[in-house]
């Protein structure tokens, strides 16, 4: 049985990650050993392919099969114990790799089930709302996975080896995103109510969408949403908003040259000082003076970083 009492050890991302802009790394289990209780700062794609094994926390344990797919979050401690023949990829990488790119990527209710939601009620449903693969989708898994390793380990400067590992990334996300919404998963139902909820504040992000709107799409009070909020966001369904919406602004002010009224206007803030207001609390400086220091940072002398 797991022992809750058992000290893990932490694997720290510099030791992985061998670029600080490039933060994606394909590891190949074959097979996965047993391993003891360890957290870590980076996120972690695991995709089984053979043989079984228990997957086990402070506070639980699941065994694991072919096909299983899920993410192990930052900071979450985790092993593997009674591994019989057990194979599996592990692809790790920041998590702002998804966060601050790829277009409408977080608009994809799937993509907020298996990143985000699942993750954090994995023990309370067991493992049961985890994503598994059938033996066709595996398969092309598997061709893609490869597909990523062939271009990181490519060592030619100039080559595009980052951006095409990268994309096919891309494509693995989107790819399981998909799956995750057009499979039967137990458990699932709650996790896709509540993802339609992430997934209508992303597709809103210049307006503000009502407490009773999204009570609507997931189907929950509003004590039950923002319960569900907490447990998967770590905030409110308005502070989740108002970030979103403030993420938003900082990438208009990097970008464009539209006056600060303006990037209240298109981030839904009807008033600009409250925009300002909010913007320091959650960015630590005003719009000003956030275009300014990035502005001095990308026009910084290299000679000078």
């Amino acid at each position: 049985m797991f022992d809750s009492e058992n000290q893990s050890t932490h694997l720290s991302s510099y030791t992985f990650f061998s670029e600080d802009d490039f933060h994606l790394r394909l590891l190949e289990r074959k097979p996965q050993v047993p391993y003891p209780l360890h957290t870590h700062d980076f996120h972690e794609l695991v995709i089984v392919t053979s043989g079984t094994g228990i997957h086990f926390s402070c506070s639980a344990e699941y065994q694991v099969f072919p096909g299983d797919v899920f993410v192990i979050e930052a900071g979450y401690a985790h092993g593997y114990r009674d591994t019989k023949d057990l194979q599996l990829y592990n692809i790790i990488f920041d998590k702002k790799l998804l966060s601050q790119m790829f277009f409408d990527i977080k608009e994809m209710p799937g993509y907020h089930a298996i990143f985000n939601i699942e993750p954090r009620y994995r023990d309370s449903h067991e493992f049961n709302s985890r994503l598994r693969l059938g033996s066709a989708d595996l398969t092309y898994m598997i061709e893609r996975i490869d597909m990523v390793k062939e271009e990181l380990d490519r060592q030619h400067h100039g080559s595009g080896n980052k951006a095409l590992a990268l994309a096919y990334f891309i494509e693995i996300v989107v790819y399981l995103s998909r799956r995750y919404t057009q499979t039967e998963i137990p458990d699932s139902s709650m996790i896709m109510r509540l993802a339609g909820a992430f997934t209508c504040i992303e597709q809103n992000s210049d307006r503000t969408v009502t407490i009773d709107e999204l009570c609507s799409i997931a189907h929950m009070s509003h004590s039950s949403l923002n319960r569900a909020f907490h447990k998967a966001a770590g905030c409110s369904p308005i502070e989740y908003q108002l970030r979103l919406r403030i993420e938003r602004s900082c990438r208009l002010l990097r970008t464009t040259g539209y006056s600060i009224t303006r990037i209240s206007e298109l981030t839904g803030f009807s008033d600009s000082n409250y925009f300002s207001r909010q913007f320091r609390r959650i960015m630590q400086a005003s719009p000003r003076e956030y275009k300014k220091a990035y502005r001095d940072r990308i026009n910084r002398p290299i000679s000078s970083q």
